[in-house]
Parts: structure tokens; sequence; C-alpha cells
């Protein structure tokens, strides 16, 4: 099932789908969508993660961010909403998508002073305005797996310089993280899973292979791509996948539309 959750552009659009669920949002210049895999999760009470992701259209252009947070099941909720409220005061403001991470990791300083220590996995996304936007994504990412750029059949890791932990990890604002930019036109799509597939086996032993049948998926309509490729990723891990995970693809569009 798909369901638009957006609110108006100023105030993001909430990208945190429930289990089974799929998201979708537009702004000028980018398409996102997320969905949640699982079925273990639904009998946690409370769950030990706290799924998390919003879109803004800004004047430096199309910012996303995707997410969870792991660690006290009963801090988790408030701190995704720290997270949030984080990037949503920055993400017009500061240059880089390096530097938004790294506000969002100031502010969750002081729950790690305390002793919550939680760790906190995420991908921003940023599609620029103008002319330095034209034809690239930049991405940031924080504790997950390498994003897929897909090209029609081709399927490229976008891997960075060097791996960054989850915030968290370390304690947090003590240094950057690196950016990496890609080309990517209309109708290229970058896929994000979380190591929670990445790492899980179905019945026969082997792990979802991604890159070979991802293609096959998530190309034709963006809104119904997470759905398609989740299928798929369900029966390899039939009768269910015996945990929490997500699925996010980001497309960039044109821009001033």
């Amino acid at each position: 099932m798909s369901s638009d959750r957006g609110q108006s552009a100023a105030a993001g659009y909430d990208l945190s789908p429930g289990i089974g669920e799929t998201t979708l949002a537009r702004v000028d210049g980018l398409r996102v969508a997320a969905r949640r895999v699982g079925g273990a999760a639904e009998a946690a009470d409370p769950p030990d993660r706290c799924w998390f992701g919003e879109v803004r259209e800004t004047p430096l252009g199309a910012r996303a961010v995707f997410g969870d947070v792991a660690g006290d099941p009963l801090c988790a909720p408030d701190l995704a909403t720290e997270v949030l409220a984080a990037f949503g005061a920055v993400a017009a403001e500061l240059p880089s998508p390096a530097e938004v991470s790294h506000r969002i990791a100031l502010a969750l300083r002081e729950d790690h002073s305390r002793g919550h220590r939680p760790l906190v996995r995420l991908l921003l996304v940023e599609r620029a305005g103008g002319p330095a936007g034209d034809g690239s994504l930049t991405l940031v990412n924080r504790g997950y797996p390498n994003p897929l750029l897909i090209v029609g059949r081709r399927v490229l890791g976008l891997e960075p310089i060097y791996a960054t932990p989850p915030i968290g990890a370390l304690t947090p604002g003590t240094f950057r993280p690196p950016e990496l930019t890609v080309a990517a036109g209309r109708g290229e799509r970058v896929l994000l899973y979380t190591d929670e597939l990445a790492e899980a086996a179905g019945a026969d032993g082997t792990h979802y292979p991604f890159a070979e049948r991802a293609p096959s998926h998530v190309g034709g309509d963006f809104a119904d791509a997470l759905d398609r490729l989740a299928v798929d990723v369900e029966a390899h891990f039939a009768p269910a996948f015996p945990g929490d995970a997500a699925l996010f693809l980001v497309e960039p569009g044109p821009l001033g539309t």
C-alpha cells in the first residue's frame, strides 16, 4: 500500500513509513520514496528501532534525510524527533550536506553525554538548485551500506572515500563525514537498503542480490517502484523477513517545475 503523507513544502514532507507501507513525496528537482520491510518488529513493545525521513525544498535546493535511531526503545522516538528538528532548523541555511550532518550530530551530543548513547544511522541527499544542481546528487552516508545508482540495467555502488560510522558510535560532532557527488539524470535512481537486508539470509542461505535484481523492479513508474521491489525481497525471505528494515529510493527531476 502506498500513501503520501506530505504536508506543505515549507514544513517538509514526512517520509517515515509504517511496516509494509510506502511513503512518497516530490519537491522541485527531486522525487523520494521510503518503505518499511519486516514482520518481527510488529510484535515489539515498544519497538527497538525508530525510523524517520523528511524532504524539504530549500533556497539551496532539495534536501532529504532518511534514517533510524537504535538504542533505548523508550528514548528512540524522541531522539528521532530531535534529528528531524535539527534537520529542519538548518536544511535551508547550511552550505553542504556534510555541514547539515555535523549539526544534527551536535544536536545529539547532550543525549550522548547523559549516557543514552543512541546510534543514529542516516543518509542525507541533496539536489542543488540552479546550474550547480544540474545532473548531480550529493550524498552523506552515516552507517548504512553503500547506496546503488541504477541507470537502466547498469548498477554502480556509491562508495565514499571512507566509511563513516553512525552518529553516536563516537562522540557526536567530533568530525565531519565525507560527501559523495554523483552524476544522476532524470530516470536514474539511487536505492538505499539498510544493513538488516544486506546481512540477512533467506531460506536457501543466500543474501538478496540487490545489484542483480533491483534494476528489474525499480524502473518504470516511480510511485510503485519500491512496492515491486519489496514483493521480490519478501519472497526471497519467505515466509517473512525476520526483522525490521527499510528501502529508500531517490530520483532527480527537472528544476523549476
